[in-house]
């Protein structure tokens, strides 16, 4: 039997505006985060853009995500180089590495955001639930 179960949904995601220095709203919902999993998971996300919407470029200095879309179609920008995503493709947004996504269909692009520590990170987090785990506690 299961100890642990988490079951989320998209229902009711949140409307976020402005998202990494965009102009307009982009829907949001988080599934979990790190303190409902267990390794070195940041978070688990789903994202959806409007048609002609954006999500800014930007950079993460601790994780690394991986973007599976889901639906519609896209431009990823990757360290200033374009590339055409749609439904179906995966993509790594590797530590440091500057990364936005443009909806360019008609159509509501949506994500998934798998986000993980990166190894520096992943080390520190590591060494601090081993301090946990030997008095007892978490």
């Amino acid at each position: 039997m299961a100890r642990h179960v988490l079951i989320a949904n998209i229902d009711k995601p949140s409307a976020v505006y402005g998202v990494h220095g965009a102009d307009g709203a982009s829907e949001w919902k988080c599934f979990a985060r790190r303190d409902n999993l267990f390794g070195s998971w940041e978070a688990i996300e789903w994202a959806a853009l409007p048609p002609r919407g954006i999500s800014g470029a930007h950079i993460h200095t601790r994780t690394e995500e991986l973007y599976f879309i889901i639906s519609g179609t896209g431009v990823m920008l990757l360290d200033g180089h374009e590339h055409p995503v749609k439904g179906g493709d995966l993509i790594l947004n590797g530590l440091g590495t500057r990364h936005g996504l443009r909806n360019v269909g008609d159509d509501r692009l949506e994500w998934l955001v798998i986000e993980v520590l990166g190894p520096p990170m992943t080390t520190v987090y590591s060494n601090h639930q081993k301090q946990v785990d030997s008095r007892g506690q978490r």
